[in-house]
């Protein structure tokens, strides 16, 4: 996703004017939301093919209970980070026709799919290592030579009836593929603007609130759910922009506006109840704006660390079930067990690192080179448009 492979790119990478700085914090966050939620993995048990882990007990809930209970919701707002940031560095150069169907694939393409394919080759052979010793897949029960094609044309997250195949967090990505396509022909051929994006939402909210309502899950609801959060996320982007002139002239009314939407969303939740999609619903474009708002505030010494982290947030969000993975055959070897281990919060703290400080050696060595590498080779499938066009 875009969302998690950087918010753009400047001429100079030193500078982060641009950047969408404060955006990067939101995206960071949304980040170990989902490694905690994933945390659980570590208590999988072969024998019974499950997951067994009283979650209150895993280590620092008191601290992280959010992120233990409610953690999933990351990719809920990531896929509104998306949409806002897809908005603001698509939207105008498709409509006027400076951003071809070409660069946009390219650009998606040569973003993503070097280290999808890299991470899904690499947990086929994991997988193959981990049933053979344990006679059960880790997790992911769905790795059949048909789920491998799936994942090899980045489909799924809506092609199967069932996301949880070989590399399973990549399901989120696939779906948002979708949504960048219908985003693409909607601003190219009916050029839409804040009308037509808030009547998608209006659509996608409905048909989502009669799936709930039908319990339904899985692929089947996926595209609909992204296709909320993704044209809320540009919701959010088209209605900054119209009120950019009062939002920088007061920004500390914003602030105060958004401390306000937190405080009513916790006191609405507290006494009438409310749901975990209504939190995720109010609190991304909330947070959105507020952290848009501040990054004049934010100091260039911490703007550039923050930047850097930005761009690490797809890599980990890949990479990490692969490390746990490997990090569960690593401990088998040593006659150790993950779940014993991983009730300890040093355990937790040395996960974390290790996912994060991957992810920035695959973004180096890795995901940038990759990305050039297809930009120059294919540029022909841009066209004119590949000079000064958006990342």
């Amino acid at each position: 996703m875009s969302s998690r492979g950087g918010t753009g790119s400047t001429g100079n990478t030193g500078n982060t004017r641009g950047r969408m700085v404060g955006i990067e914090i939101l995206r960071f966050f949304s980040a170990f939301a989902v490694l905690v939620w994933h945390y659980q993995h570590f208590f999988f048990r072969p024998e019974t093919a499950s997951i067994d882990v009283v979650r209150d007990t895993q280590p620092l809930y008191g601290w992280l209970h959010p992120f233990y209970d409610f953690g999933w919701l990351g990719v809920n707002v990531f896929w509104t980070i998306s949409g806002f940031i897809f908005f603001n560095r698509y939207l105008s150069k498709i409509v006027a026709r400076q951003v071809s169907g070409g660069l946009f694939f390219l650009n998606r393409f040569s973003r993503l799919y070097p280290l999808h394919i890299v991470t899904l080759v690499a947990v086929a052979l994991l997988q193959a290592y981990y049933v053979r010793e344990n006679h059960a897949f880790f997790v992911y029960p769905y790795n059949t030579p048909y789920d491998f094609f799936v994942n090899v044309i980045f489909a799924s997250g809506w092609l199967t009836p069932y996301t949880d195949s070989f590399n399973g967090p990549v399901w989120s990505v696939s779906t948002e593929i979708v949504i960048y396509v219908a985003f693409f022909l909607l601003a190219r051929f009916f050029r839409i603007g804040l009308g037509w994006t808030l009547l998608i939402m209006c659509l996608a909210a409905a048909a989502g609130g009669l799936l709930i309502h039908q319990h339904v899950k899985g692929s089947e609801s996926n595209i609909v759910f992204c296709a909320f959060y993704f044209f809320m996320g540009g919701a959010v982007h088209l209605i900054y922009e119209r009120l950019r002139d009062v939002i920088e002239a007061h920004r500390r009314a914003t602030v105060l506006l958004c401390c306000a939407g937190y405080a009513a969303l916790f006191a609405v939740c507290a006494v009438f109840g409310g749901t975990k999609y209504l939190a995720a619903t109010v609190i991304a474009p909330i947070s959105i704006v507020l952290l848009h708002a501040i990054e004049p505030w934010i100091p260039e010494r911490f703007a550039s660390p923050i930047a850097k982290l930005g761009n690490t947030t797809y890599s980990s969000y890949l990479i990490h079930f692969p490390l746990q993975l490997t990090t569960v055959i690593v401990l088998q070897r040593l006659g150790m067990s993950s779940a014993t281990l991983a009730m300890s919060p040093w355990f937790l703290l040395a996960y974390l690192i290790a996912v994060f400080v991957l992810a920035r050696w695959v973004y180096q060595a890795l995901e940038a080179p990759a990305q050039t590498f297809l930009r120059r080779r294919l540029a022909w499938i841009g066209g004119r448009s590949q000079r000064g066009a958006a990342n």
